[in-house]
C-alpha cells in the first residue's frame, strides 16, 4: 500500500511541476459537456462542505483514488474551508488545459474558475481536473496560481 501511495505521490509532484506537459485549450474548443460537469461539481462540492454531508457523490463519476481521498479526508477538508477562506466565492470560468502527457492513454483537462476569499484574497483559483473518458472527476484544487502551466495561446 504504501508502494502505490509513494508512486501516486510521485507521479502527481512530476504531472503538478511538470508545466510543459500543459496547454490551454482555446475558449472555442472548450468541450462545453465537461465545463458545465466542472461548474456543477465545484457548486456540490462546496454544497455538500456548507451542510457538512460526507457522503458519495450520486451525479458525478470520480477516479478512484479521488473517491478514496474523499472519503478518507473529506470531512476535514470540508471543515478546513470557513477557518482557511472565510466566505468563498466562485466567479467564473477562467481557462482550460489539457494534459499534453496523458493524451495519447487517458487524456485529462483541466478547468480552472476565478474564485474569492474572505481570509486569504490571494487564493484567486479553483480547478478540477475531469478525464475525458466518462468525464470522471480526477480532483478538486484551491490555489493562488493557475496550476500547470501557462497558456500557449492568447484568447
Amino acid at each position: 500500500m504504501k508502494n502505490i501511495l509513494t508512486a501516486f505521490c510521485l507521479l502527481f509532484s512530476v504531472i503538478v511541476f511538470s508545466q510543459k506537459n500543459y496547454s490551454k485549450i482555446k475558449s472555442s474548443k472548450v468541450n462545453q459537456e465537461r465545463l458545465e460537469i466542472s461548474e456543477k461539481f465545484i457548486d456540490e462540492y462546496l454544497n455538500k462542505c456548507k451542510r457538512s454531508d460526507y457522503s458519495a457523490f450520486e451525479k458525478f463519476i470520480l477516479s478512484k483514488s479521488f473517491e478514496r481521498q474523499y472519503r478518507e479526508k473529506g470531512k476535514d477538508a470540508c471543515e478546513k474551508i470557513p477557518e482557511l477562506y472565510g466566505n468563498i466565492k466562485v466567479l467564473n470560468f477562467n481557462s482550460a488545459y489539457l494534459n499534453k502527457y496523458s493524451k495519447d492513454f487517458d487524456p485529462t483537462d483541466l478547468y480552472v474558475f476565478n474564485f474569492t476569499s474572505e481570509k486569504l484574497p490571494q487564493i484567486k483559483y479553483i480547478s478540477v481536473w475531469i478525464y475525458h473518458d466518462q468525464n470522471i472527476i480526477g480532483g478538486i484544487w484551491v490555489s493562488e496560481e493557475i496550476p500547470l502551466g501557462r497558456s500557449k495561446y492568447k484568447d
